[in-house]
């Protein structure tokens, strides 16, 4: 008796640590999954506009996906960065090589090995609401609200995050359906100068439904 007693307890632990285990894998599906847009070849560009003191200069973003191998996505990734210093603002060209989980975002390999490790931002997990936390490049923060904006020809719901730090302050808009940053708007206060920096998506061959 007293045998057949232990023998139902470990059942019974066993079905829950199934059940657990099922329950988190359900879970994680949820919050991790590939986004159905993601291909060969898909590639977004954005209008970079950049705009200090009296001066502005307009540049172009773009990040493509180069090759899908399983789980991963290599995406190019081609924008431009401000140096400052006291005497001027010089916009230079940047260039970089991601191997990107696409279920997790994680970028694991980079041609430049400061976002290795990181999450891509340029798109986000859509299972998200008001006060959903979102992990990308840039730090783990809570979306904020929700924003109509006006790109590439329609009008998109986005969710907008928000990032203030003792010298910048960034918004990212990231189309609710899709999960795509579609805009940003970014404020520089570095050495004397402020440089705000708008990059809008002009240019996609990804349906946005």
């Amino acid at each position: 008796m007293q045998k057949e007693k232990l023998w139902l307890i470990a059942l019974i632990l066993v079905v829950a640590v199934f059940i657990s285990f099922v329950g988190y894998l359900f879970v994680q599906l949820k919050t991790e999954s590939k986004p159905s847009w993601l291909d060969l070849n898909v590639y977004m560009i954005y209008e970079q506009v950049f705009v200090w003191d009296s001066q502005n200069e307009t540049e172009y973003m773009t990040w493509n996906v180069t090759e899908i191998n399983v789980d991963f996505a290599n995406i190019h990734l081609v924008s431009h960065s401000v140096n400052i210093t006291d005497e001027s603002v010089v916009i230079t060209l940047v260039e970089a090589d991601w191997i990107v989980n696409m279920f997790t975002r994680e970028i694991t390999n980079s041609s430049d090995l400061r976002y290795v490790g990181k999450k891509c931002p340029f798109w986000i997990q859509t299972n998200v609401e008001i006060g959903s936390t979102v992990d990308i490049f840039y730090g783990i923060n809570k979306i904020g609200k929700s924003e109509i904006i006006e790109v590439l020809g329609q009008s998109r719901d986005c969710w907008m995050l928000e990032y203030n730090w003792k010298t910048a302050n960034m918004k990212r808009w990231y189309d609710k359906l899709s999960g795509i940053c579609l805009k940003i708007q970014v404020a520089l206060h570095r050495e004397g100068h402020t440089i705000t920096i708008t990059e809008t998506a002009v240019e996609t061959n990804i349906h946005l439904k």
